[in-house]
């Protein structure tokens, strides 16, 4: 598989805080200190004369209902050759954590998501791709991952639906935690350490055909 990028292309990140990772705060900005700025680096040292251009769109705490509120802004007006979306972890969480009232029920979920890619189908000549959320807990009944599975299910259905490849972290986490624990990965089962951004942009860049 060749790297599925081209010369001059701008791929935009949208997602949440694992996306966000203070990229609007100096020193970090505009691409955070995550997973999206390792992505650039290594873009840039791998394939350097591509000269690719990384937009990061992700804000602390969004759930799809955030992104549908700023998706003209920051989609649509912006229309990237190349967009991935990271999204779900939060709508799940906040029924464990934080106030249930803003927690994202499934259907909700689910309707909104479609909206958003309706309208970056129609409205934008980007090439889209899903990034299915994970949990680093390695108990299948634990309810947080039970829960959240169901989310990741709806992502691939839409991906089978709008004909959409979708990257699982879930699994890469998964196999990661047989050597280190989750502590290693991340800080609450959610965040990432700085391994775990590795692992996130390693994961992401294997499937656009990124070779080291």
């Amino acid at each position: 598989m060749t790297l599925i990028f081209k010369a001059k292309q701008t791929i935009e990140f949208i997602g949440d805080s694992i996306t966000d990772c203070g990229r609007q705060t100096p020193p970090d900005e505009p691409l955070g200190n995550g997973y999206v700025r390792i992505v650039h680096q290594l873009l840039q040292a791998g394939y350097p004369e591509l000269q690719l251009k990384i937009l990061n769109k992700g804000i602390s705490g969004d759930r799809v209902t955030s992104l549908k509120a700023r998706w003209k802004p920051d989609v649509l007006d912006l229309d990237p050759d190349w967009l991935f979306i990271f999204i779900g972890v939060n709508d799940v969480w906040r029924y464990f954590d934080g106030d249930r009232e803003e927690a994202v029920a499934l259907p909700e979920f689910e309707n909104i998501y479609r909206q958003l890619l309706k309208g970056a189908s129609t409205n934008t000549h980007a090439q889209i791709r899903l990034i299915s959320p994970f949990l680093a807990e390695t108990n299948s009944d634990d309810p947080f991952r039970k829960k959240l599975s169901q989310y990741q299910a709806a992502i691939d259905h839409l991906g089978q639906e709008f004909e959409l490849p979708v990257i699982h972290l879930q699994p890469a986490f998964d196999w990661a935690m047989l050597s280190k624990p989750a502590g290693y990965w991340t800080s609450d089962r959610v965040h990432p350490t700085e391994e775990g951004h590795m692992l996130i942009a390693l994961t992401i860049l294997r499937t656009c055909g990124y070779r080291l």
